[in-house]
């Protein structure tokens, strides 16, 4: 099982840092293994693609509880998952922007599908805000996307800026976006 692991973190690498356009070769050479117990873990490099990406996006879609349905502990999650990963964000964007077509009507279906779901969850959470009178009524759909956006730019700073999580600032960060939408202490 020792290999199979190491197969799959090697190729997380790999699609990270080239796409598809890594070899099995490349993996094998990396984990030190020969072609044969390579496809002893896996029929093909389709095949392990698959599973490291869908793999993948069931960590990253995790499960938002009923007693986590809160924007905050959303907004730090997703930020926290990535915490230490380059590797994985340069996965994320290399799937979204040049996503394997092979996998066109499987995996990144599933991708939009989650990304609806969760979506949907935070447009609740909106309207129960607004309900509680925690933030002004406001533009639900707009502000959940808006939430989201604002999670993803920062995912994106850490990329093209060298952006680092120093000294709190996404705490900074959480307070002004909570200010700026009218939110009130609990």
């Amino acid at each position: 099982m020792e290999t199979k692991k190491k197969i799959i973190e090697t190729a997380v690498s790999l699609f990270a840092e080239k796409g598809t356009s890594f070899s099995i070769s490349e993996v094998t050479k990396e984990v030190g293994i020969q072609k044969a117990s390579f496809y002893a873990h896996f029929s093909s490099k389709e095949n392990l693609l698959y599973e490291i990406i869908d793999k993948e996006i069931d960590n990253y879609f995790f499960e938002v509880k009923e007693e986590n349905r809160e924007l905050k502990t959303i907004f730090f999650s997703i930020l926290n998952y990535y915490e230490g990963a380059e590797t994985k964000l340069y996965f994320w964007k290399r799937l979204l922007l040049f996503p394997p077509q092979i996998f066109k009507n499987t995996l990144l279906k599933k991708i939009d599908k989650l990304s609806i779901q969760r979506l949907e969850i935070i447009k609740e959470i909106f309207k129960k805000y607004i309900d509680e009178d925690l933030i002004p009524s406001q533009n639900i759909k707009n502000s959940a996307i808006a939430f989201l956006a604002l999670i993803h730019g920062l995912l994106s700073s850490k990329i093209i800026y060298d952006f680092r999580n120093e000294n709190n600032e996404y705490n900074y960060i959480w307070e002004d976006y909570w200010r700026g939408i009218g939110g009130k202490n609990k």
